[in-house]
């Protein structure tokens, strides 16, 4: 099982992976980072995951998205965790359930979920090929 994260300051979005299709999953909120880590950690062991894509922006934040998954590595070695850029996921997934006609207050539950499952399906595609 594959887990995409779009990561974000309070409000996180997953999204899996069995196959090569990606799925949003759920999202999460937290408070800091090292709460998101800790929920993060309990739904990768519930979902036996192996792989983590964590999603992350060039510029001076990168640094951010890096020591979290530093942190996830440490805290499940086994783990493979991939960093794969994720500028404009979260406009994107907001302008796709637009277009899929999804009403406003769902489209702000559920575009993180969305985004990371495009971070994920971007990195499924890039493997495949």
């Amino acid at each position: 099982m594959i887990l995409g994260i779009d990561l974000g300051q309070r409000i996180t979005g997953l999204a899996t992976s069995e196959s090569s299709l990606a799925t949003p999953y759920k999202t999460i909120k937290h408070q800091s980072r090292k709460e998101a880590l800790r929920k993060i950690i309990e739904i990768c062991d519930e979902l036996r995951v192996d792989k983590v894509v964590v999603g992350f922006v060039e510029g001076k934040i990168k640094s951010l998205f890096e020591n979290f998954a530093s942190a996830l590595k440490k805290a499940r070695p086994n783990f493979q965790i991939v960093l794969w850029d994720e500028t404009l996921t979260t406009r994107q997934a907001r302008q796709t359930m637009i277009k899929l006609q999804v009403p406003k207050i769902k489209r702000r539950k559920l575009e993180h979920e969305v985004a990371a499952a495009i971070i994920l399906q971007s990195y499924l595609d890039s493997i495949r090929n």
